[in-house]
């Protein structure tokens, strides 16, 4: 997982699927302490984390979380 999009601002990086894995490795910056990195496998799960980690966040806030590809998209077709 690249840090690219923290570097723009965004407290949560959702990573590239990536073929044969069940899950997207999820990076939620939580203020004042360690990141968390997560695998997600549905938005049911993703959005129980981030209520978890950062109740501030909505799991639809483009302006806060980055994809970095296929937005919306959990399990890998490939």
């Amino acid at each position: 997982m690249t840090h690219e999009a923290l570097d723009r601002g965004h407290p949560v990086e959702i990573a590239a699927l990536v073929p044969h894995e069940r899950g997207r490795q999820v990076r939620i910056e939580r203020p004042g302490t360690t990141p968390v990195v997560v695998s997600c496998s549905s938005r049911e799960q993703f959005v129980e984390v981030l209520a978890r980690e950062r109740p501030d966040l909505a799991p639809d806030d483009e302006r806060q979380i980055h994809w970095a590809d296929h937005p919306g998209e959990w399990r890998s077709a490939l």
